[in-house]
């Protein structure tokens, strides 16, 4: 959406100054340490990173940055979820302004948070991966961070979150899934859950029985939940596996969710 990748180009500049000094006044010992002008330098290349790739629509320029970093920070004496926390803090900041920016529009604003969703998870195991190939015994901290980023729950609207659904789940992302979604249902009193799927690579006879068992917990919460996202590849999969979904209503865009959503509440 060329308005949204526009808006964040035309801040980039100050944004770095910004989230430079929020990671550093987080406590960030790491980067508290790192001279001004390295990390405004290796900030912007990730945010010039970012700009490219929401509008080549991969993300080969941000697991590229984030390789480089990993290796980077591992040679320097970092910690894996210092460099992983300073992210996820810049993204926090971007989306703050998001929010702000586009307070009437929704649509840009759920384009930046699925754009997030896919840059935190991508970026993190990127930077991992390069990091760990140096320091092997940073494996459970690695796995912890990429978890905790791949299971964020956003508050749409009064009642209605999003649960976007990213890469691969096994079980042991799926209780940290399930852990985070039901925390949030019941600390927001949601009304209603869209699971979005457009980021599964597939949703399988492994996959589909973690999503029927966290709808089916949002339920005895007193929530409906829904897939949104879900493409014609990914119906013809389901349809040939003869996988049961539960009775969970299925919808192909985000848009359909949202309006779905909204006739709930007004019912409830």
């Amino acid at each position: 959406m060329q308005r949204v990748i526009d808006a964040f180009k035309s801040w980039t500049d100050e944004e770095v100054i910004k989230v430079c000094k929020r990671v550093i006044d987080s406590g960030n010992q790491f980067y508290g340490r790192m001279p001004r002008e390295a990390m405004h330098a290796g900030v912007g290349r990730v945010f010039s990173a970012i700009a490219r790739d929401m509008a080549e629509g991969n993300l080969s320029g941000v697991a590229a940055v984030m390789r480089a970093i990993g290796s980077q920070r591992s040679s320097e004496g970092a910690q894996i979820t210092e460099i992983l926390r300073g992210m996820e803090i810049g993204y926090e900041g971007i989306s703050e302004r998001m929010a702000e920016h586009f307070s009437d529009d929704l649509e840009a604003r759920l384009y930046w948070e699925q754009w997030r969703a896919k840059l935190s998870y991508g970026g993190a195991v990127a930077c991992a991966d390069a990091f760990l190939s140096q320091r092997e015994n940073r494996v459970k901290a690695q796995a912890d961070e990429i978890m905790e980023l791949s299971a964020r729950v956003l508050p749409l609207s009064q009642g209605v979150l999003l649960l976007p659904l990213i890469g691969r789940i096994d079980a042991q992302r799926a209780e940290r899934i399930m852990n985070v979604l039901l925390g949030a249902v019941q600390e927001q009193g949601a009304r209603v859950v869209l699971f979005d799927v457009t980021a599964l690579p597939t949703v399988d006879d492994e996959v589909a029985p973690y999503i029927v068992q966290a709808a089916a917990a949002v339920r005895l919460l007193g929530a409906t939940a829904a897939l949104v996202g879900v493409r014609p590849s990914l119906a013809r999969t389901i349809v040939a596996g003869g996988i049961d979904l539960g009775g969970i209503v299925t919808l192909a865009r985000l848009e359909d969710g949202l309006r779905f959503a909204a006739q709930v509440v007004k019912q409830k």
